[in-house]
């Protein structure tokens, strides 16, 4: 194992064992199992080595990725080794995304996982070079569809399953078409898409692409984008066929390797046969008989993780925090657990939360209706920005869990019936929450 690369370690980079990133409590590695699913004895080890070779924090990301945070670079070719010698074989080349119960679930229009596999050997039978954080989606539908991740290049299986609409940049409502393609005409299509992305340079991604130019190259006139049709929340129970799952996810998508470890443990008790990585931070349960599933939602309660698509604390974004980075300047989980009790009404959804422990803003690179940023002079107040954006008012950390208590009795006493949060925040004024932030109502 070689140090790590000096790519890794700049923003817009997906670190990997070959190339960890460095964060404020050591390396970070991130990685998908190629493998569809997991056992639990694979989580028991991969439990073992976060808490032999990092820091014991093991989150799962939006994408349904697994990062392992607090490592070394004489402990990142350890847990390659171990890794190895579990048979728990990282995904490599470039992200091809697809639902977490493809293959599974009778409800989906196509079985996206042939199709990605034979994408995934052309790209890299190709030798291109391409931006880092390219992201493809081949999206064949089902309960837990894709439908709401952004990608790069979008294949969405037509209705009638014989092939792909091949698009760009976007998620399925946003993205810009640009040809419908039969399924024996798909990898040519898509690899035709690719290769022009490596013209255009290796930092290039699907808002590069001019649709229309690709699409007259294809000789179609794309119709609009699919239906707007929003999957399921991966939390809570699914009936796939004849069986149960239930999705479940860490408390803010992080997790202490001994938590793992011990829900695990819990949900074997229950039947638990077989763990799937799903988008949203969350984990999908197999094996579980009905009478069985309130046992295993009681683990994993009692383990700190949530299973219920009502938990608010889904629509929060949030790092490491001073807990497990030394970049950050103060508890986001604490703040995160403040914004819950005492200004949940932000949480519906409908806009974003973002509590970064520092201005590099790792959780959540894109603008957000609410930010709390950590810096050297306090944790300040973003409105509509990113956590690199000059604050609108700064406090001490002491002071941010009363801040946030006025923030939501503010808000509170200005929603109307049914609004959403979206709408509240848009028609408050900046000035008044930042009055509110600041203590001077």
């Amino acid at each position: 194992m070689t140090a790590p690369a000096t790519s890794a370690l700049r923003r817009g980079a997906c670190p990997s064992l070959s190339a960890p990133m460095q964060t404020g409590d050591g390396l970070l590695v991130r990685l998908r199992p190629a493998a569809p699913a997991l056992t639990g004895e694979d989580l028991l080890v991969l439990a073992g080595l976060a808490r032999e070779h990092g820091n014991g924090l093991i989150e799962i990301t939006a994408r349904g990725n697994l990062q392992l945070r607090g490592l070394t670079e004489a402990s990142v070719p350890r847990l390659a080794a171990g890794l190895f010698a579990a048979g728990i074989v990282p995904q490599a080349g470039v992200a091809i995304e697809i639902p977490p119960l493809s293959g599974i679930d009778p409800s989906e229009t196509a079985d996206a996982t042939p199709f990605a596999d034979v994408l995934r050997k052309a790209i890299a039978a190709a030798s291109l070079t391409l931006a880092p954080k390219l992201a493809i989606v081949v999206d064949g539908g089902g309960v837990l569809s894709l439908a709401d991740m952004v990608a790069d290049i979008r294949l969405d299986a037509l209705a009638d399953g014989a092939g792909w609409r091949l698009s760009v940049g976007g998620d399925r409502r946003t993205v810009r078409p640009v040809a419908v393609l039969p399924a024996e005409c798909a990898i040519a299509g898509t690899m035709a898409v690719v290769a022009h992305l490596a013209t255009i340079g290796p930092a290039a991604r699907g808002r590069d692409l001019d649709a229309a130019a690709l699409a007259a190259q294809f000789g179609a006139v794309p119709g609009p984008a699919f239906c707007e049709v929003l999957p399921s929340h991966p939390l809570g129970i699914h009936r796939i066929g004849g069986e149960s799952l239930l999705g479940i996810a860490p408390a803010y998508g992080q997790m202490q390797a001994d938590r793992l470890a011990a829900l695990v443990q819990g949900l074997a008790a229950c039947g638990a046969s077989e763990f799937r990585l799903a988008p949203h931070r969350a984990l999908l349960v197999r094996g579980l008989s009905g009478e069985r599933l309130a046992a295993a939602q009681a683990c994993a309660d009692r383990e700190g993780f949530w299973c219920a698509e009502t938990a608010p604390g889904r629509f929060i974004s949030i790092c490491a925090g001073a807990a497990g980075c030394a970049s950050a300047r103060f508890d986001t989980r604490a703040a995160a657990d403040a914004v819950v009790a005492e200004a949940g009404g932000l949480l519906d959804g409908s806009l974003d939360v973002h509590i970064s422990g520092c201005p590099k803003g790792c959780a959540h690179p894109a603008r957000a209706a609410v930010t709390l940023c950590g810096t050297a002079a306090g944790v300040g107040l973003v409105l509509d920005g990113r956590a690199s954006d000059a604050p609108a008012a700064t406090l001490p950390a002491g002071d941010l869990k009363p801040a946030i208590q006025r923030i939501g009795t503010l808000l509170r006493a200005r929603r109307m019936e049914g609004e959403t949060a979206k709408s509240l925040i848009d028609r408050t004024a900046p000035a008044a929450l930042i009055s509110a932030y600041q203590g001077q109502q």
